[in-house]
This record gives C-alpha cells, structure tokens and sequence, in this order.
C-alpha cells in the first residue's frame, strides 16, 4: 500500500514536472514506452496497474504545459487540411459513441475514446518540442541506438529457458505479482522474447517503429558507414530482435514496403546508385549477421513459419472481417472501446463482453467496424489513407535530404499501420502519433529551411545549408 502511494506522489511530481518542462516530456515519453514494461515485470510488479499509466501522466502534464506555453505559436504545424477534417470527423463519431446504448457503461465508452485520440495532440506537441533540425537529429540519433541495449537483452531472454526470471509477463490487472512463463515457439524450446516489453505484441510494435526510424536516419546519411557503424548495428539488432519475436507479421510487412524505400530514399537521391550500392552491402553484412550470430531465431523462426498452414486467410482477415461483421453491428456499429481488452474489466457487473452478442474477433479492423460502425470505420481509415498521401506528397517535394528521409519513414510506417494493429495496442498508438508528429515536425523544418535559404538569397549572403553540422549532405536535392 505504501509503495503503491509512493507511485502515485511519484506520478503527480511527475506530471508537474512535465507541465514546466513538456519538451523534455515528451522525449521523456518516448523512452517510456520502451521500458515501462520493464518496470511492471521486474521491479514493481504489485503496481503494475499504476505504471501503465505512467507515461500518459506525464504527457498529460506535457499536454498542459503545450497550451500554457505562448511561445508555441512561433512553431505551429503546416495546415494539413484533409488530416484535420477527418481527424475532426473520427473525433467527432467517437465522442458521440461514448454513450452509445449498446456499451455497458459510460466507462468503457470513455476508456475506448482515450485509446482511439489519447495521443492525437502529439500532432501539434512534435513540431513544438523540436525547434531546430539539430535538436530533433539529437534525439533520433540517440532514441534508435537504444535498440542495441534492448535487443541485446532480448538475446538473453531467447537463450533462457522459459521458466527464467527474464522471461515473465506483465499482467493489466497486475496487482498478484504473479509470473507467466513465456510463449515458446513450439517448434523448440526457444522462447518468443519481450525485452524490456510487456508482451510480445508491445515489442514487435517497437522494432517495426525502430526499423522505420533507423531507415530514415541511415537514409538521410546516404548508407555511409564511416561514423555511422552504431546505426547499423542497431539495425541489425533490431532485425534479430523481429526473429527471435517470432512474429511474421512485421517480416511480411518490411519485405512489402522496401521497394518503396529503394525508390524514394535511395535511387531518387542525389548519388542514389553510390547509396545503392552501399546499402547491398549493408545488407549482405546484416544477413551475415544474422546468420552467424542469430542462427537458432533463423531456425525457430522458419519451424514456426512452416507450421503455419493459413496463410493466406491471415493476410486477407484485416481486408475481409470489417465485411464479414458489418451486417451484425448496424449503422453505429456496439460503442467505443466494446472489443477493448480492458472493457471486461470496467465493467465487472456483466457478464465479460456479453455486449458484443457473441462478435468475437481478434483483426484490429474488423473490431474497429464492430465498435463504430461502417461511418466510424470509414473515417478512421481514410485518415490513414490520407496521412499515406500526405507522407508521400511530402517526399516528393520536400527541398531537403533529412526532411525526405523523414517523410520516407513516415509514409513507411503509415502504410503498414493500415494492415496493422493501431489502436489496440498502446504501444503502437503511441508510435503512430508520433510518426503523424514526426511528419509535421519535418514539413515545418523543411518550410522553415526554404524561408532562411531565401533571406540569405536577399541579402546576397552565402546559401545556408539546411541541415545539421554534423550530418553531411543531408541536404542535397533529389536527382
């Protein structure tokens, strides 16, 4: 009991902290999602309730320092017309679906909207809380390298036995303490590792949002290698870490985006053939890598591959089960937050997800077609679509190597959050915002880049170059 107050003084220190600070709070954030699955598993293990709102205390109070901050104004985000209307619109629909008749109560509807918008305000917060292209190159360079630390542990949960220590489970209701022994992935003993996470899910969310990241660092810097050897081991973890997950998903989607990552950052660069040429060989030394140094994850990795005998169903259901329900859930479809994990557990005078009258799905899409209905539904997808679009414009305009680069990453990651899981995992909800923040923050550099190369023009100065010192050529124009 004593801990548990301890953690709650902790947290509203916390979110005052963020309201003075909500720049650094929002770096904060972005480390804690990485190891707030740590803490619930390892460290405080009878309040695990408690941290897994930790970091929305704290972007809560980065939330409110945002908007008592007059000097935000100077950084506003581009307009982003078709964004903010269907934003506008989705919001709208899930503020309507909070008391929607079918939900068991108004809780459950409550809990559901914060998690389809919770994280939304990253869109203004981001271009904000990075004033400059070195401040934002500060963070990213650092945020990726924290793959090495976090994959390195994953290899040692990989080659510890499932009844380890390393090897445990957070549990959302989390008040026993009590550990769960890891999935193994049935063709061995090898179990599907978690790192610093709390479930599988969580992590695999990360390493697809790393992988983006660390493709558009290593982009913007053309695949050099000199000074730039920790990315690429960071990459190279960071795949391993895909393997020993033993998810296939995050595999099929890397494989279906990189030949638009070859296009856009690679050959249409300035000296694309010279990158090009330097990301094979990337590639060969990471392959190497991964077969020398994770040889067992290649091999549990392909035994539970092959035992998959359903794959085609698997990689129709996002497309086929929004249809497959849509004659079920009528206009409005069952409420916001319905199909949500927690939903059970806010409503505990009912018999568990007894609302749903027996729609039962575990495809992120068909469960969004189920909570909102078909209007609901076709907002929140056509926002996805449309930031892909935006992404995309953006690349192919931007004036400068390390906003494209950006852009790339975005547009990478957009697209596989339509296939993907978005809002039912935190983790990846998170990681979505941030991406949307991300963009922002580089369509914002990139204007502002345009503007101070053209004052310089004026005044007959020297052109500046609108990158970072330490970065050369990140601003060179496409081919």
């Amino acid at each position: 009991m004593i801990s548990r107050l301890l953690i709650v003084l902790a947290g509203i220190g916390s979110a005052a902290w963020a309201t003075s600070n909500w720049r650094k709070a929002v770096q904060v954030t972005m480390v804690m999602v990485i190891v707030e699955g740590a803490l619930r598993k390892w460290f405080l293990p009878s309040s695990q309730d408690l941290v897994y709102f930790a970091k929305d205390v704290v972007l809560l109070g980065a939330y409110v320092g945002f908007f008592r901050d007059q000097t935000r104004q100077q950084f506003k985000p581009p307009p982003l017309t078709l964004v903010k209307i269907l934003l506008a619109a989705s919001v709208l629909i899930g503020l309507i679906q909070v008391v929607n008749p079918n939900l068991p109560n108004v809780l459950v509807g409550i809990f559901g909207f914060k998690a389809y918008f919770y994280y939304v305000p990253l869109l203004w917060l981001l271009p904000a809380a990075f004033r400059s292209d070195a401040e934002l190159w500060d963070f990213l360079r650092r945020y990726v390298l924290i793959a090495i630390p976090v994959g390195l542990l994953a290899v040692a949960q990989f080659f510890s036995p499932s009844t380890s220590f390393l090897n445990t489970y957070a549990r959302t209701e989390g008040v026993t303490g009590t550990s769960i022994n890891a999935i193994t992935f049935g063709s061995s003993e090898y179990v599907r590792v978690t790192a610093t996470f709390s479930f599988i899910t969580g992590y695999t969310a990360y390493l697809l949002a790393t992988a983006m990241l660390l493709l558009g660092v290593i982009g913007a810097l053309r695949w050099k290698f000199r000074g730039n050897l920790l990315f690429f081991v960071a990459l190279g973890m960071d795949l391993l870490g895909i393997l020993m997950t033993g998810s296939r998903g995050p595999v099929v989607l890397l494989i279906a985006v990189y030949p638009l990552y070859w296009w856009l950052a690679v050959i249409r660069e300035r000296g694309g053939g010279a990158a090009f040429g330097r990301l094979v060989v990337a590639m060969v030394l990471v392959a190497g890598f991964l077969a020398f140094a994770g040889e067992d994850a290649l091999n549990a990795f392909y035994g539970r591959a092959q035992g998959v005998s359903d794959v085609p169903g698997r990689l129709s259901s996002p497309l086929l089960s929004p249809f497959a329900v849509l004659p079920e859930v009528g206009l409005l479809g069952l409420g916001i937050g319905a199909t949500h994990q927690t939903a059970a557990t806010l409503a505990p005078s009912v018999f568990p997800y007894s609302w749903l009258h027996g729609l039962l799905i575990e495809v992120e899409s068909g469960r969004i077609m189920i909570e909102l209905g078909p209007l609901g539904f076709g907002f929140v997808y056509l926002l996805r679509f449309g930031l892909c679009f935006v992404a995309l414009r953006q690349v192919l305009t931007m004036r400068t190597r390390f906003h494209r680069a950006l852009a790339t990453a975005s547009l990478l990651f957009f697209l596989t959050s339509i296939p993907g899981g978005v809002v039912f995992d935190v983790t990846a909800d998170l990681y979505f915002w941030f991406f949307v923040g991300l963009l922002a923050t580089a369509m914002r550099l990139d204007r502002q880049a345009i503007q101070e190369a053209g004052m310089a023009t004026q005044v007959s100065a020297p052109r500046p170059q609108a990158t970072l010192p330490a970065v050369a050529g990140l601003a060179q124009g496409a081919t």
